[in-house]
């Protein structure tokens, strides 16, 4: 394997010997830092496959994959209105993990196994900064918000798919039938949809091949007519999306590629996690990782503006691949961090191409850490977060080096 630890070279051009005898005399320079001098404090320098060990995903994992494969055609709220640019963590969907916004879990269940769900994912925004209580009929923390959630799920063929989107309906509609109406969705025929009278919440799912396509919407008043459009207005927009992305047989599932051009692997790991997981350790297009911001409309903003073509979110860090070193030097030079910046802070020390800055935090941002910084190295940048300014400075040192070590 070759590691890449990078010395000085030394006289790298001492004299150049022309046909006529003269000379011309050179200055040496360093290729590269020695990053063995790097202060790191006790974060890894290398990379886990490090000893040519990949990470093999096993069968259980492979959900996880393609429900982030999913994830970059499953539209966050912000992209069907504008408006909505508020959002929560989304999460993926599993037969026995389904998301509080489709209906009781219990119920929901028992449907998505009966049923054989392979793999979701659910992502919701808003056009305020609420929460969503599910519980028995839902309600908001704010009352005159705006709020979409949208659940995509795939089953293993479009039969399935229509069953489990009658069954989840008839559940839901079931535990709530004393107080709540089947509401027609004039441009959607098959969509099965209801509302409690007098709340500003419907739910309605579809079946769109071997996909259900669910939405919880809310409106800012308890309007019927109101609530219709914002759901007829969600499928308008992302059931196009979603016909860009190919299902997944049962077989391609569990064959699916996983970082296959080491782009996780070069992302600062300190606890090791090697699993795939939505959130914590996974690979997204753009789509797929501005979901995990808290003002999506900013966020989509920075990360077009790298013009990478992917990212990996490992551990607490985001690596992004750009078509070129310069690329990767203008996210650094034009702070193009994930959060809006507060001020500059100090750069770590000997480390290239490299910045820090103070994230601009309000009240809501409880998960947001104090600094961030960045750091590019060839056509990658890497960017670490901390609460302590040294403390980062140390993990941008190792992402740096291990930048410098990966193949």
């Amino acid at each position: 394997m070759r590691r890449a630890i990078m010395l000085s070279f030394a006289a790298l051009l001492a004299t150049v010997v022309t046909a006529c005898g003269s000379t011309m005399s050179g200055t040496s320079q360093p290729a590269e830092i020695d990053i063995r001098k790097l202060d790191t404090g006790s974060y890894p320098t290398e990379p886990l496959n490090a000893h040519d060990d990949d990470y093999q995903p096993d069968f259980i994992t492979m959900p996880h994959i393609a429900a982030m494969r999913l994830s970059d055609y499953v539209l966050p709220a912000f992209e069907i209105d504008p408006s909505l640019k508020y959002g929560q963590l989304p999460a993926e969907i599993s037969r026995g993990l389904p998301p509080s916004e489709l209906g009781d879990e219990g119920a929901m269940k028992a449907v998505a196994a009966r049923n054989k769900l392979l793999f979701g994912f659910r992502t919701t925004g808003f056009d305020q900064k609420t929460s969503i209580i599910a519980a028995d009929w839902p309600r908001k923390t704010t009352q005159r918000a705006t709020t979409i959630s949208t659940m995509v799920m795939q089953f293993p063929d479009a039969a399935r798919a229509a069953t489990a989107a009658t069954e989840f309906y008839d559940a839901d509609l079931g535990a709530n039938r004393e107080q709540n109406q089947p509401v027609p969705l004039p441009k959607y025929n098959a969509a099965h949809a209801h509302w409690r009278p007098g709340t500003p919440f419907l739910r309605t799912t579809l079946a769109h091949g071997p996909y259900v396509v669910a939405f919880l919407v809310s409106t800012r008043e308890p309007d019927l007519t109101a609530l219709t459009a914002l759901a007829e207005k969600s499928y308008d927009a992302q059931l196009p999306v979603l016909d860009q992305l190919k299902p997944l047989t049962d077989e391609e599932l569990f064959q699916l590629p996983w970082d296959t051009d080491h782009l996780l692997s070069r992302a600062l790991n300190p606890n090791k996690f090697e699993r795939p997981a939505v959130g914590s350790q996974a690979l997204y297009n753009l789509r797929g990782v501005i979901q995990y911001a808290d003002d999506l409309s900013i966020a989509k903003q920075r990360f077009s503006a790298m013009n990478a073509d992917r990212f990996a979110v490992s551990d607490g860090t985001i690596v992004v691949r750009t078509p070129d070193s310069a690329a990767a030097k203008k996210i650094v030079a034009e702070r193009l961090t994930p959060a809006p910046v507060a001020r500059d802070a100090d750069a770590p020390p000997n480390v290239p191409d490299s910045i820090c800055i103070e994230n601009k935090r309000d009240d809501f941002d409880f998960d947001m850490k104090r600094f961030t910084c960045v750091v590019a190295y060839r056509q990658y940048a890497g960017f670490v977060t901390g609460n302590q300014l040294l403390d980062v400075q140390q993990r941008a040192a190792a992402q740096y080096a291990i930048f410098a070590n990966s193949r």
